[in-house]
């Protein structure tokens, strides 16, 4: 899959390794603190990914207000200034961002980035941040029908439409259609003209899917109750170039199933709920 030329993308995707908490069977202690003790009911603690950079859930405000890639950030503007052929535009107004504290504060809509590059890494960047907001609401879970999931070809007919991200609201639209209909995350991109060519796993326990006009890197970073109904959910953030030109576009999703014959649902993010 295309990558962008800033390096500190590259460090996120090969930074990317699971951590033990998230293999079934961790236990509750190496997950949740070891000063902590889940009741007998619970049997399935929060975990999470190496990934986030996150040593207990204790630490999730100090880890926001930390860099999350390094001390150089990424530059915003509110416009930039050509200042010559072979010369970097001059930043108007510019706001750096270190930390998922300073993207919140910042105004992001009224910012540009310098680059394709730069902004196909804050699209990460901010994807990475809401997985640890989102971790925070997380609880320990009674049950499970989502332990045994794992990437490979079988999980394109497992996800649902809802996992593809759009270019477009047009095609918000057409995938909000596709999911209440029942299609799958491959049929989404089948309908689009794009066959499923091949699933590449890597190392870190992610998995990239070579798709004929897309390339799609898929990641779990954690696992938990989310929605507060006992039953283990994940969040997955997809990492998707859609196949031209350079952009990116990086999403987190939180994903579930209720029962052992049920097909994988997405539940509704904190504010999407409408």
């Amino acid at each position: 899959m295309a990558r962008p030329a800033n390096s500190r993308l590259l460090v996120s995707a090969a930074a990317l390794v699971l951590a033990a908490a998230l293999i079934p069977g961790v236990s509750a202690a190496g997950a949740m603190g070891a000063d902590r003790e889940l009741p007998v009911a619970v049997k399935y603690p929060v975990r999470w990914s190496a990934a986030l950079g996150l040593e207990s859930l204790g630490d999730l405000d100090r880890r926001q207000a930390q860099p999350l890639w390094g001390p150089a950030g990424i530059l915003l503007a509110q416009r930039w200034r050509y200042t010559g052929e072979g010369s970097p535009p001059e930043p108007i107004a510019p706001k750096r961002i270190l930390s998922c504290t300073d993207y919140r504060a910042a105004d992001i809509a009224g910012l540009n980035t310098r680059s394709q590059s730069d902004h196909n890494l804050l699209r990460e960047f901010a994807a990475t941040c809401r997985a640890l907001e989102l971790l925070g609401r997380a609880r320990p879970s009674r049950k499970s029908f989502v332990a045994d999931f794992r990437f490979g070809e079988a999980a394109a007919d497992m996800l649902p439409a809802g996992a593809a991200i759009p270019i477009s609201p047009v095609e918000r639209r057409e995938i909000d259609e596709a999911e209440a209909r029942g299609w799958t995350w491959r049929a989404w991109h089948e309908s689009r003209g794009s066959s499923l060519t091949g699933v590449r796993i890597a190392a870190d326990g992610g998995a990239v899917f070579a798709w004929t006009r897309a390339r799609s890197r898929l990641e779990i970073l954690a696992r938990g109750d989310f929605n507060g109904d006992g039953v283990e959910d994940f969040l997955l953030r997809n990492i998707e170039w859609p196949g031209y030109a350079h952009a990116m576009r990086s999403e987190v999703f939180i994903v579930t199933r209720r029962n052992a014959d049920a097909v994988l649902r997405l539940v509704p993010l904190p504010g999407d709920e409408g």
